[in-house]
């Protein structure tokens, strides 16, 4: 009986392991450079799990839009039909101002855009030390490979990262 319920379990774990890197296709990834500086650091790792809807505030990882093969982590900012606009170191969504506690600093180039439909307004955490949306635009959907959702390198700063945050705009 027990060797049945031993197998039973592991079983399971089998399934499970298998839904985790099969249908979640979970993927671990390096942080490399600063541009999500306070959150993430160089060095750090991060685990990835296939994307669905994305929401505001959920960080991605995504292929590098101008294509040299390079993985990169952002924040979704903006989603499709949204009009943003970056102006004296706020960022608004329609004319609303977005609360971002999370950034290292302000930014302070000044833009407008409108996203298109399927495409996304991705942006560093660290705004002016990160190559993002302010530089390419809009990125579309399908460069948009996963979102992160934990943070586990070093262990003493390993955490869950929400999917989106309680404040909004």
């Amino acid at each position: 009986m027990i060797r049945l319920i031993k197998n039973i379990v592991f079983l399971g774990f089998i399934f499970f392991v298998g839904y985790i890197f099969g249908v979640k296709e979970v993927r671990f990834a390096e942080i490399v450079s600063s541009s999500m500086e306070p959150l993430f650091q160089p060095g750090n790792r991060v685990a990835v799990v296939k994307k669905d809807v994305l929401k505001r505030y959920d960080i991605v990882l995504l292929e590098a839009p101008k294509g040299d093969k390079e993985w990169l982590i952002k924040r979704v900012v903006g989603l499709p039909s949204e009009t943003i606009t970056v102006v004296k170191g706020s960022v608004l969504i329609n004319g609303s101002k977005l609360n971002e506690p999370y950034i290292q600093e302000a930014p302070v180039y000044t833009l407008e855009t409108k996203i298109p439909e399927g495409s996304y307004f991705l942006l560093g955490d660290n705004r002016n030390k990160s190559e993002d949306s302010s530089v390419w635009g809009p990125v579309d959907g399908s460069l948009i490979k996963s979102r992160v959702v934990c943070k586990y390198w070093p262990l003493k700063e390993f955490s869950l990262l929400k999917s989106h945050y309680p404040f909004r705009r």
